[in-house]
């Protein structure tokens, strides 16, 4: 069985969506039950990080020279009929990680949906951009023979929201690479302070600055723990890139005469030495689908403060402290509880460290597997 994945986001976007697609292609090129694979990716240069998949036998990539705008308006906008097929060839399987699918002529369409927000919380998502996923998305849907959610909480968003059967969905789980850990040299540590002007006490928070992510109201939370009797001052860092809405963001803390560190976006070693060097992982969403960023701070022993939204919560499970994200006074009481009970931090780290196990990347690529197995055993649905 030869199956085609549209790897445009591994190829495209460094965080994100596009850093999941990365490690479950990676994990899925070295599975020994993999199928044969065509990565196909849009852009108009080669991204060398995803065409070094191919050293990998029976694996196949395919760089379409064209943007990865200009592909997505062909199958949503002008609606050409350009199928699948056109650019991996005849295959089995054509699986759309990244919301979208394309038409296909035989192959059996499997699409990913990451998160709804975009629905859910539509004013914290660029107009442009909720504009076409309100259309690409339900096409997609339509087109796929079998739905893959990163979580359960997307599962039950899909069948709220879009009114997807349950039998037409399955779990497959984002993760954290199995090499991820605290950073234990000092050398290394302190590098990493000096670098980037780290604090002795810092809450870092990490993703694209974008109004979904809830940075000014974690912020407003730093401020308000800072100010409070008896709890020495604390700095809140930021790693990340710019996304949609930044400016807004901005806006907002400035507004509100708050203070974060921008460091902008960070190589692995780096961000593994951030979560190592922080008091606190703040991670206070509005919304996500997933959220791996706990995982990561679970991995490198720090403790967690989250979202009490499904997906966060789903994640984190017992091993994070869970809040209100719309109430800077219940962010400002959970970060001061973890800045100042040891024995609270220690508990939560030690439950981030079993938390972590329960997610793997070659566990999600043997379910990747079984999904493709069953779109092309199950018969035809008649269309939603």
């Amino acid at each position: 069985m030869r199956v085609a994945i549209d790897i445009t986001a591994a190829a495209t976007q460094q965080a994100g969506i596009g850093r999941s697609v990365r490690e479950l292609v990676n994990a899925l090129a070295v599975h020994p039950d993999r199928p044969e694979l065509t990565l196909v990716y849009t852009r108009r240069g080669p991204a060398r990080a995803v065409d070094a998949l191919a050293i990998h036998e029976g694996v196949r990539v395919r760089r379409i020279p064209v943007s990865p705008r200009v592909a997505l308006a062909t199958w949503f906008k002008a609606r050409l009929p350009v199928p699948g097929e056109a650019l991996a060839g005849p295959v089995r399987v054509f699986h759309g990680p990244d919301f979208t699918l394309p038409p296909l002529l035989a192959a059996h369409g499997v699409l990913t949906v990451h998160d709804l927000s975009f629905v859910i919380r539509p004013q914290d998502a660029h107009p442009r951009q909720r504009r076409f996923l309100e259309t690409a998305v339900p096409k997609s849907i339509d087109r796929a023979r079998l739905i893959i959610a990163v979580s359960e909480a997307t599962r039950r968003d899909l069948m709220q929201r879009y009114g997807v059967r349950p039998h037409r969905i399955r779990v497959v789980p984002n993760a954290v690479p199995d090499w991820l850990g605290p950073v234990t040299d000092r050398h290394e540590l302190a590098a990493v302070r000096k670098q980037l002007a780290l604090p002795e006490r810092f809450v870092l928070s990490v993703g694209t600055i974008q109004p979904r992510k809830n940075i000014e109201g974690l912020a407003r939370a730093v401020s308000l723990a800072s100010a409070r009797s008896g709890l020495p001052a604390v700095e809140h860092i930021h790693a990340g890139g710019e996304g949609w809405l930044c400016a807004r963001v901005y806006a907002a803390i400035e507004q509100a005469g708050d203070r974060v560190r921008f460091v902008g976006r960070v190589s692995d070693d780096a961000l593994r030495a951030l979560y190592s060097l922080a008091s606190v992982y703040a991670y206070p969403s509005h919304g996500e689908g997933f959220g791996i960023p706990i995982l990561e701070a679970f991995a490198c022993g720090c403790p967690v403060l989250t979202s009490d939204t499904p997906a966060t919560t789903e994640v984190a499970a017992d091993a994070a402290l869970t809040v209100d994200p719309l109430d800077p006074e219940a962010l400002a009481d959970g970060l001061s509880e973890l800045l100042t009970d040891g024995s609270r931090r220690d508990e939560l780290i030690e439950r981030g460290r079993i938390r972590r196990r329960a997610y793997s990347w070659r566990r999600s690529a043997q379910c990747l597997i079984g999904v493709y197995q069953e779109a092309v055993a199950r018969p035809p649905e008649p269309r939603e």
